[in-house]
């Protein structure tokens, strides 16, 4: 997306009613800080004090939008309340239109529909004891139509001949990539549940044909530890710790039960027990966090925080129980199921523990936190069996789960106060750094996405501060992907929200690809049913719905939402990746071949249809015999739509829709000859975070870097700046200068104002093999003050021969 010009300055008034209240008083109009009347008793006051709401602007259409609650102040006796154009609550209880009653210190939330038409208000007023004030909320303005394609061809190159390797990985590895954030042994494959007792599935074989079905690996369990912790008393000898041989005895039970249980579901969980094994397992902030939380038999974790017993100390202790106790032990055990190969310390910590916390959380510094996970892995590192082997080396520890790696924010000090600081206590501790990345594109009437150059930008500074650091690029373990839809999050399943989560995972998927190296796995975030997670309505991120959650539709049983769609599009896909390459960064691309079929992969950024033309090159003459493609796209009203077709011939020409994915299968007369090779090597720069000084120049040194005969190279600067600052700074390498584009990958990240704060993404620009060296300087120069330069980085493609891009006849 190119950078948009910044528009004019303009003030955003928004109204508020509020209207002043006076206090009752005594006979003769005194006030309320007159003695009181009539015999020493108090007066009824029931007129409070003055209250407002914060109306809403480009709020989505037809949604129920409720405002933030206000508390009742300055009455001593109940008053009476009513609402006009919607509905209130009172205590967070029951929403109602009902006139009746509040006390002081109550508090009162608004909720209303908002208008089915663009550019409407819909109004509530409440009273309380003669007292209103409105709630507005406006719907959004109506969306130009886009410009039909103004004959821009976007050119996209596939070399089938020509393997494309990155740190030695070349294949499409389903296992790392093509994941559900689900376990095996889950009762939410099976049917009924607290919430709906006795609905069934509406496929019987449920788990077997979507694993199996559409080719998909178990990713995470965050739920298992934290019950066999709830069935664990405390050590009476140690207070704050587990009792081992409860865990022994329990963990032993487990054990036996997943091998010999007889049930059908113990079956179906051993059946499909080779798609659970590099299984994530993690802790939650609670009962984790040692605050005093009662893990669920009425003891808590050990507070204790010394040399000797480093707070968090308690909590490894039991994590390392629970990977030795409940799973099976190797080659020498045939009890229990696989163990897991990831742990992660504690699931999105800093949020519930220090951005948001309970009252007895009160003081945690994300210090505190990043101290704790030290603890814990050493912990899990020094247990040792009963004959004094250790047990864990084979299990990888990391952290620490950021949820908002909003490394930009206040000017870079988030990133210096927590993922820097994280880096610097327990970086050289950790096997990974694990991270969350959500889009949202419905956030408080901004669109804020990660997909494209943001996630590049936030991956490339953690990669280059860990290498200074630790010495290492430390690997990456991406638990969750996928998107939030806030103006949508307590509204009933619909397929319109399923269609903003599936964008997203399609995009950061493709991201995610760019680095099979590094991340050692990558999991959308889709779970089974969720009804842990229901509270008014179910859980957005589910796999699974009930038939009568959608319109017209009738009947308890269970059935798939529209995010099955990303398990669809993605089943066939597998083997070597080849050479691919588009002419604009929007379009992400991707490929591989097994044999005689190559799957081309397409991806569109861009909120706009996008013409394309196709190139599948390196066949010498290979009979194409047939192509099957899916189109994953949106139709008018947002709903997600998977078409699948058939054709004879490559289409030179292709529409790829708004924001929508393609997979391509090309299968051919004979096996595909891969006969080239092409290694991806990334190189990074002697240091990182230069602040941007004005017509100053600013120089990396890229060091120890090979260049072969043939290949491309692209240097790729991380930027993060105020929206309206340049973006195209003048650049060189080695003295010789290039051309910067004006164009990065993704969307515009202002959006007229209601996009992301700031610009934080990655710079992609070309550089001709001829100007690398061995050791290289590159010197970049901005016209205007303000921002950093958060990395600089150099991806060398040595290629066994020379490629020619977007050549056509």
């Amino acid at each position: 997306m190119k950078p948009h010009s910044l528009p004019a300055r303009f003030a955003l008034l928004t109204l508020t009613a509020a209207l002043a209240a006076c206090g009752g008083g005594g006979s003769g109009g005194s006030s309320n800080d007159q003695p009181p009347q009539g015999g020493g008793e108090t007066q009824q006051d029931t007129r409070p004090d003055k209250f407002a709401f914060t109306a809403v602007s480009d709020a989505e259409m037809g949604t129920i939008y409720t405002s933030d609650a206000i508390t009742v102040s300055g009455i001593n006796a109940a008053a009476n309340i009513s609402v006009s154009g919607g509905e209130y609550s009172v205590n967070n209880g029951d929403f109602t239109s009902d006139a009746g009653t509040v006390n002081n210190g109550d508090t009162v939330s608004v909720r209303i529909t908002t208008s089915t038409e663009y550019s409407t208000a819909v109004t509530a007023s409440l009273t309380i004891g003669g007292v209103n004030a409105d709630y507005s909320v406006t719907t959004m303005a109506e969306p130009v139509e886009p410009e039909p394609p103004t004959g821009d061809v976007v050119k996209i190159d596939f070399n089938l001949n020509m393997r494309h390797t990155v740190g030695g990985e070349s294949k499409f590895d389903r296992r790392k990539f093509i994941t559900v954030h689900a376990s095996n042994t889950e009762n939410d494959w099976f049917g009924s549940n607290s919430q709906s007792a006795g609905a069934p599935n509406d496929d019987p074989d449920l788990m077997t044909s979507f694993l199996e079905g559409y080719d998909v690996y178990f990713g995470r369990d965050t739920g298992g530890m934290k019950w066999q912790l709830s069935q664990l008393p405390e050590d009476g000898t140690r207070p704050g710790f587990i009792d081992e041989g409860a865990a022994s005895t329990n963990g032993g039970n487990a054990r036996w039960n997943y091998t010999e249980g007889t049930t059908a579901n113990a079956a179906l969980a051993r059946k499909h027990e080779h798609r659970a094994t590099d299984m994530i397992v993690g802790g939650q902030q609670h009962p984790y966090w040692p605050n005093g939380d009662d893990v669920g038999m009425g003891w808590s974790f050990s507070q204790t925080d010394t040399e000797e017993e480093p707070l968090g100390t308690a909590v490894g202790h039991y994590m390392a129980n629970y990977l030795y106790e409940y799973f099976n032990r190797g080659s020498n055990d045939s009890y229990g199921q696989p163990k897991p190969v990831f742990l992660e310390v504690m699931n999105e910590p800093l949020y519930d523990l220090v951005d948001y916390p309970k009252n007895k959380d009160a003081g945690t510094t994300p210090e505190d936190v990043f101290k704790f996970h030290n603890a814990v892995a050493n912990e899990v590192r020094a247990y040792r069996d009963q004959w004094g082997l250790a047990s864990h080396d084979n299990v990888l520890i990391g952290g620490y789960t950021v949820a908002f790696p909003d490394f930009e924010k206040d000017n870079f000090n988030r990133w210096e106060e927590r993922d820097k600081l994280f880096i610097d206590i327990a970086g050289a501790n950790m096997d990974f750094l694990s991270v969350h990345f959500y889009d949202f594109p419905a956030f408080q009437g901004t669109r804020q996405l990660r997909r494209g150059s943001n996630v590049e930008a936030t991956f490339d500074m953690l990669e280059q501060y860990s290498i200074m650091v630790t010495g290492e690029r430390k690997p990456f373990v991406v638990s969750e992907i996928g998107a939030t839809v806030h103006s949508m999050m307590n509204d009933p399943w619909s397929p319109e929200r399923d269609g903003y989560k599936l964008r997203a995972l399609n995009g950061l998927t493709m991201n995610m690809l760019e680095r099979p190296d590094q991340i050692l796995k990558s999991i959308p975030f889709v779970t089974i049913k969720a009804e842990w997670g229901r509270t008014e309505v179910p859980y957005t991120n589910r796999l699974m719905r009930q038939k009568f959650e959608a319109a017209g539709e009738t009947g308890d049983a269970w059935i798939y939402t529209e995010l099955v769609k990303f398990y669809q599009l993605w089943s066939d896909v597998k083997g070597t990746r080849i050479d691919s390459w588009a002419s604009d960064l929007d379009i992400q691309v991707n490929a591989y071949v097994d044999d005689k079929t190559a799957y081309l992969v397409l991806n569109n950024l861009e909120q706009e249809n996008t013409e394309l033309n196709l190139a599948a090159l390196g066949t010498d003459g290979n009979s194409l015999q047939s192509v099957t493609l899916k189109e994953l796209y949106y139709d008018a009203d947002g709903k997600p739509v998977l078409d699948i077709s058939d054709s004879t011939e490559l289409p030179q020409m292709y529409t790829l829709q708004s924001e929508a994915t393609t997979i391509l299968q090309l299968t051919y007369t004979n096996p595909i000859t891969i006969d080239g090779d092409g290694t991806e090597t990334k190189y990074y720069a002697d240091t990182y975070k230069q602040p941007i000084t004005a017509d100053a120049k600013l120089q990396f040194a890229i060091n120890d870097v090979v260049v072969g005969d043939a290949g491309e190279a692209v240097l790729r600067l991380g930027i993060g700046r105020e929206h309206g600052k340049s973006l195209t700074p003048s650049v060189t390498v080695n003295g010789n200068a290039l051309t910067v584009p004006e164009d990065y990958q993704g969307y515009d990240q202002y959006y007229g104002g209601k996009g992301r704060a700031q610009f934080f993404g990655v710079l992609e620009i070309p550089v001709d093999l001829e100007y690398l060296n061995e050791d290289n300087t590159v010197e970049i120069v901005f016209e205007d003050e303000g921002g950093f330069v958060s990395t600089a980085t150099l991806q060398v493609f040595n290629t066994s021969s020379a490629l020619v891009r977007g050549a056509r006849e």
